[in-house]
């Protein structure tokens, strides 16, 4: 009888691991690389932060140190009216998509905030891409725009890709200040 019941123990247990597994130790380097990236982000570490950024967007901006200055300026500003940012969180990627020799994921990103008026937490999802088998990944901030209107920014997405069309980050929790 105990043999029996540790048996459909196993059996029982053996789809769970197998469904938390996901990307195995890729999940470990993609959420790795992106809390150094939130750390950077955080502490104000505009140059480091920028390193993340995937490469056609650096070019967009018209190279790294513009826009590092662009970052900069931004997050001036946006402390200059009185939020700041606390923490930020990653979920766990999705399943990696092979495509156009890239791997592919997404991630929940949760910034947390004080401002004037509270404590704010936003969501987010963030596109993971890495274009050398995994070992150094970009992040980029689809925020409010489709897999589609993010293909003709950056060609090489896969459609695959699953990201919330036109949802802008969404306050979870408003407090004080002080909380």
């Amino acid at each position: 009888m105990k043999k029996i019941l540790l048996l459909l123990i196993v059996l029982l247990s053996v789809p769970t691991v197998k469904a938390q597994s996901g990307n195995g130790a890729m999940d470990a380097v993609i959420l790795e690389q992106a809390n150094k990236m939130g750390n950077a982000f955080i502490a104000g570490e505009y140059d480091t932060f920028g390193g993340y950024a995937h490469p056609t967007i650096v070019t967009m901006m018209g190279g790294k140190e513009k826009m590092v200055a662009e970052i900069m300026r931004s997050f001036e500003l946006i402390k200059s009216k009185g939020v700041a940012f606390t923490a930020i969180n990653y979920g766990k990627p999705t399943e990696i998509i092979q495509y156009e020799g890239q791997l592919q994921c997404t991630l929940s990103q949760t910034i947390k905030m004080d401002t004037d008026g509270g404590k704010v937490d936003a969501e987010a999802i963030l596109i993971a891409v890495s274009m050398d088998n995994g070992e150094n990944w970009y992040f980029i901030d689809p925020t409010g725009n489709s897999i589609d209107t993010m293909r003709k920014i950056i060609p090489t997405l896969s459609r695959s890709l699953k990201i919330p069309e036109g949802t802008p980050p969404e306050t979870i929790s408003v407090g004080t200040k002080e909380n």
